[in-house]
């Protein structure tokens, strides 16, 4: 995230504003990642009892691009046994390649990987990664039509739905196309689906609550003056069921590179801080003073947003969720522009 260098979209709504509830959310500190610096648009599932996380990019010697750092793509894979008390990681293994900012998703199965990239192009591949006799296994599922980094996904059923992102790390316009694969007749591949009636966007929330895809915040790309990507925090939520896309109720803030997929309990899903864009213009990255530690419900049955309460930990954006039991892991994350962070905890959301 590079938060100073974009612009705030202004975007008229009426928002339904429903009470606080009475429930906070609860946050477990589990065993930070054996990396000092830690990963920002890191992979991570569970398989059985196990958390499998890696990839991610980060600045391993803490200076930051502004300062001529050097952005650096990791392939590390690393395994936690949620199941056994005070347990502690293992380096397991390796990704196919340096690789981060896909979309990861747990599965029955194991761990889908799908596409992300690197400094220099965005990746195609789609991997089921499993931990099989205590060695890392990768097995191919169908590639997606093409390369796409940035972009929102969740599992709606035995249906994978991703939409937005970009197709290479110098693209100045995010996607709008919808995909889907059918888990049971992979030898279908990605289906087209109805695109996105609104602005393409990368850096959004997905979820999937009762058999629909719900789709959140993100921002767009337009170019500048200069010809490179700049940045429009987008205030949007979407669902699509029965093949066609529904506008819902505006969020009441800007909410990018929350962590995706988003929480869900029950009839809800909670985007968990986010960059809101109000810390645009700033003089320089290095003044931002941290994310919003913000937690906001959004009600399916009701089309309303409310808030939910605070993090008390570093709140941290551009990361992945993995379910496990009623909670969702979050796997470290960027808690400032360039700033990653070792941290891991378990959200468990309001019921």
């Amino acid at each position: 995230m590079s938060p100073s260098f974009a612009r705030p979209l202004a975007v008229a709504a009426t928002l339904a504003v429903v009470p606080l509830h009475a429930e906070p959310p609860r946050v477990d500190r589990l065993p930070p990642v054996p990396d000092a610096v830690g990963f920002a648009g890191a992979f991570a599932g569970v398989q059985g009892t196990k958390l499998i996380a890696g990839g991610g990019a980060n600045f391993p010697d803490g200076v930051m691009p502004w300062d001529g750092g050097k952005k650096v793509w990791h392939d590390r894979l690393f395994a936690l046994d949620l199941a056994v008390p005070d347990s502690k990681w293992r380096e397991i293994g390796r990704l196919p390649m340096p690789n981060g900012y896909g979309v990861s998703l747990t599965l029955p199965e194991g761990v889908l990987l799908i596409g992300g990239g690197n400094a220099v192009r965005h990746f195609e591949e789609v991997v089921l990664l499993t931990i099989q006799d205590g060695k890392v296994s990768f097995e191919d599922y169908p590639a997606l039509p093409q390369p796409l980094a940035q972009m929102a996904g969740a599992l709606v059923g035995r249906q994978v739905h991703l939409c937005g992102g970009i197709d290479s790390p110098q693209a100045t316009v995010a996607s709008r196309e919808h995909w889907m694969l059918d888990l049971d007749e992979k030898q279908k591949g990605w289906q087209k689906q109805p695109e996105l009636p609104a602005a393409g966007r990368i850096l959004a929330s997905a979820a999937a609550i009762d058999g629909a895809f719900y789709l959140t915040g993100g921002c767009l790309l337009a170019p500048d003056a200069a010809g490179k990507p700049q940045r429009a925090y987008l205030r949007e939520a979407w669902k699509f069921a029965a093949g066609k896309w529904t506008r819902l109720a505006d969020p009441p803030r800007a909410a990018v590179a929350a962590a995706s997929p988003a929480p869900v309990r029950g009839a809800s899903l909670f985007i968990v801080s986010g960059d809101d864009g109000s810390q645009t213009g700033l003089a320089s990255p290095a003044d931002h003073k941290g994310f919003t530690p913000e937690i906001l419900r959004y009600d399916t049955a009701s089309d309303s947003w409310s808030p939910a309460g605070e993090l008390d930990v570093l709140p941290p954006v551009t990361l992945p969720a993995a379910p496990w039991k009623d909670g969702f892991i979050f796997f470290n994350g960027e808690v400032k522009p360039g700033v990653r962070t070792p941290q891991v905890f378990l959200f468990t959301p309001p019921s």
